[in-house]
């Protein structure tokens, strides 16, 4: 009798499990689909220019620029630019989808105006990039691209862009630069899947 409910507490269990993962890996589907990638960034004239990656999908689907937002990364992200498309019709945009045409911070890119003004960035200061973009052809969908960085001076003065990241075991999430080359540690979901 005691084996008879061994058994069927397993079967529940089991069943109970299956059930409970029907109902995560979804979720962590669409969290996972909130970043798709990360921003191509590169130094031009001083500055940090942005573009999103040219991957399979992005070849394949129609994907079109709505939203470029740069913020200080802390507490409260506010300092920093945002700008999108200045028309619906986006006669005169050019798509930062290359290092070619990507839109340097605070300066002006064809198509495109500022939905809030660039404050100066710091040296040395986190900040979190975002690109939205939308694909225009077949079902209507946004794809998110962000990175953090900061930028700092290399050995011999020139400012470069280096990857920033939170601070291993700290109570109160801080951010910190990394040094050039070091890559920033990736979450659980991201080794699983291989963002």
């Amino acid at each position: 009798m005691r084996n008879f409910y061994q058994a069927k507490m397993r079967v529940f269990l089991r069943d109970s499990l299956f059930c409970l993962l029907l109902i995560i890996i979804p979720s962590i589907g669409d969290a996972r689909s909130m970043h798709q990638g990360d921003v191509n960034i590169i130094m031009r004239d001083g500055l940090p220019c942005f573009s999103y990656p040219q991957d399979e999908q992005i070849k394949k689907s129609h994907i079109r620029l709505a939203i470029l937002s740069v913020s200080k990364r802390g507490p409260v992200g506010t300092e920093g630019w945002e700008m999108q498309i200045a028309r619906s019709d986006r006669k005169g945009l050019l798509e930062p989808n290359s290092p070619e045409t990507c839109i340097r911070y605070g300066g002006s890119h064809p198509g495109t105006k500022d939905k809030r003004h660039a404050e100066p960035l710091q040296m040395d200061t986190p900040y979190e990039v975002h690109i939205s973009v939308a694909t225009t052809s077949g079902p209507f969908s946004v794809r998110y691209y962000s990175s953090n960085f900061c930028i700092t001076c290399d050995e011999k003065g020139n400012k470069v862009i280096v990857a920033a990241d939170t601070e291993p075991e700290s109570k109160v999430i801080t951010w910190k630069c990394l040094k050039s080359g070091e890559k920033p540690k990736r979450s659980f979901w991201e080794r699983l899947f291989g963002k």
